[in-house]
């Protein structure tokens, strides 16, 4: 590979041709580069919104983990304004939490409708870690990828556990089992290797990845034997001298050794060393770019099929003048493209900027921007645009702990960087400064009892609504009308109150009320849940979320053998509980204080029946 180019400090570009007129996401004047600081600095012409961040609790159970980093914004029906959010935690073991969330017009504020972690059985799967980058599929799936190899094998399927994509299907928070045996799986065909990040051709008959390594950085194509099913398939590795052309090289990739030991092969069929690919995405140009972070470079190329052709270096580690400013371009990360071609560049190591690169960028020619300046400590992650590219999604991976400076949003709420975050960011006339109420809900219960639920709640602010709307949804996305609440009282000093009864029973139902005034401007209160406990249920449990003991009601007796079992949200067995004989209205207290926070499914198995409630420990 050829050397960097030393300290040329390259001459200012003037203002960007793109779409001359156009208020785009990409219309902005570059900020000054600088160290970092407390704040997240953007342009005057932008604003952000915090979505959610580590330990905020998830109305599914558990929380929001650390280390936030792919954050997919998966369009519901193709909208820009109503979609799941999948936020992956770089942890081992690793975590991926799916927020359902929705952008209100009026309030021009995105809210999350529920949100809950995705189940990863580890007796199907084996253990997951370090979940790095990915991608939204043209199917509307997430692909994460595990950024470390361990060689374990916990549920001795003879696959090495770590190091593997992993497609989950966002709706329903669950691992895709595409080869259709047995359970969930990871994508064993497509090799083992130490992931950022993939990319999927529009019609699905093509993947692009590298290796996160510094001495096997090998860029990967696979081929799958039907479009869009990744189980199956051709692998090949790139051979090349570095720049110009290049040779795609079979992997052998049918046994689970040859699948296990994906960088061995590579290494023996000649794969050039790339120095940590830690991302690829394919351009609207049809050219492949990919990242080559340890040299600081982006390279770009054709895919020919077998070969591979005009391999060069579209973006070089070198100076750029940014404003009058010289700035190091260095580290680059994670990529994406906006609607115009502009490739939008996350900078891991030195000041962790966000560059935006013009499609007609040239050595000579330079077209680059730096979009941002991230808080002290922190790493830009993520990051997806939605389909209309007038929103981008974003984390910041491991700020500081010590920040402490707060920094308004666009819902004018401080914001402190001092944990991992994650941020919608636009231009301020589609983000924020909407139509919002002077108003505060306070405290919405939502109570389950025998065949109905209440709703309680109490208001605080300037603004008296003319009415209360309760709207349900029974999956957390789509939400409906149940019941207007109207009041002649001040809600202000006084209990709202809406009992639903037509709830099915063993459904979770997902409430939420919206305010309205004379002149139809909305809020929308947070999204709580609940479920109906029935007398045909075997059992009933209390209190969820449950701290030290988990009281459960038996509504029947059993006269054969009967099990209690416990399980975590991985699908691992944690408790078992074996008798003979109960009687109907018998109570058992489980201890839970041993357990991890999360959600927990108990089961009760008798005459080979099963009935299972879900709890949350806190």
């Amino acid at each position: 590979m050829s050397t960097f180019k030393n300290s040329l400090l390259l001459p200012a570009f003037a203002t960007l041709a793109i779409n001359a007129g156009a208020q785009t996401i990409a219309s902005f004047t570059p900020v000054t580069p600088a160290a970092q600081t407390q704040n997240f600095v953007i342009p005057s012409t932008h604003t952000f919104q915090q979505i959610i961040r580590n330990g905020t609790a998830l109305t599914l159970g558990g929380a929001m983990g650390a280390n936030a980093d792919f954050t997919g914004y998966v369009p519901i029906a193709g909208s820009s304004t109503n979609g799941f959010l999948s936020i992956s935690s770089e942890t081992a073991p690793a975590e991926i939490a799916v927020l359902s969330i929705t952008f209100n017009p009026l309030s021009k504020l995105w809210a999350i409708n529920n949100s809950g972690k995705v189940s990863l059985p580890s007796n199907e799967i084996g253990l997951c870690a370090a979940f790095c980058s990915g991608t939204v599929t043209p199917r509307n799936t997430i692909m994460v990828c595990e950024e470390v190899t361990n060689s374990v094998d916990i549920n001795a399927d003879g696959y090495e556990d770590l190091g593997w994509i992993v497609e989950i299907d966002p709706a329903t928070r669950t691992v895709i089992n595409q080869d259709g045996i047995g359970g969930a799986d990871k994508l064993w065909a497509m090799g083992r290797q130490t992931h950022e990040n993939v990319t999927i051709a529009a019609d699905q008959t093509v993947a692009y990845w590298g290796a996160d390594n510094t001495t096997n950085g090998f860029l990967y194509k696979f081929v799958p034997a039907v479009p869009g099913n990744f189980s199956a398939g051709n692998l090949y590795v790139l051979e090349t001298t570095g720049l110009g052309t290049g040779t795609w090289k079979q992997v052998s990739n049918t046994t689970k050794a040859e699948r296990n030991n994906t960088i061995s092969a590579s290494v023996t069929a000649g794969a050039y060393n790339f120095n940590r690919i830690e991302d690829v995405e394919l351009g609207p140009d049809g050219k492949l770019y990919l990242t080559s972070t340890a040299t600081g470079r982006i390279f770009r190329l054709t895919d020919a099929g077998t070969t591979v052709s005009n391999l060069e270096v579209f973006v070089d580690k070198t100076l750029f003048d940014v404003g009058g400013t010289p700035v190091q371009f260095e580290w680059p990360d994670n990529l994406a493209f906006d609607g115009e071609g502009n490739l939008w560049v996350l900078q891991d190591g030195g000041q962790n900027h966000i560059w935006v690169v013009d499609p007609t960028h040239t050595a000579a020619s330079p077209a680059i921007r730096v979009f941002a300046n991230t808080p002290t400590g922190s790493e830009p992650t993520g990051i997806t645009f939605s389909p209309d590219f007038n929103f981008l999604f974003i984390s910041l991976q491991h700020p500081s702990g010590s920040n402490s400076t707060p920094q308004a949003d666009a819902t004018g709420s401080d914001v402190v960087f001092s944990t991992h975050t994650t941020l919608v960011i636009a231009r301020k006339e589609n983000l924020g400064n909407g139509s919002v109420l002077p108003l505060k809900f306070v405290d919405l219960q939502v109570k389950n009892n025998s065949n109905s639920i209440t709703l309680n709640w109490s208001v605080t602010g300037q603004t008296l609504p003319a009415t209360y709307v309760v709207e349900r949804s029974v999956d957390g996305v789509q939400f409906s009308q149940i019941g207007i609440v109207s009041t002649q009282t001040d809600p202000r000093n006084s209990l709202l109150t809406f009992t639903d009864k037509a709830l099915p029973p063993a459904t979770t139902g997902y409430y939420r009320i919206k305010a309205c005034d004379a002149n139809s401007q909305c809020l929308y209160s947070e999204v709580k849940s609940a479920r109906i406990h029935t007398a045909n249920s075997w059992i009933k449990i209390y209190p969820t979320p449950v701290k030290d003991n988990l009281q459960v009601t038996l509504n029947q007796a059993f006269t054969g053998n009967v099990a209690i079992k416990i399980f975590n949200a991985e699908g691992r067995q944690v408790y078992q509980l074996n008798n003979k004989y109960f009687g109907a209205g018998d109570k058992l207290s489980i201890p839970v204080t041993g357990l991890s926070n999360g959600s927990y499914t108990l089961q009760v198995n008798y005459n080979g029946l099963t009935r299972s409630e879900q709890f949350i420990k806190n």
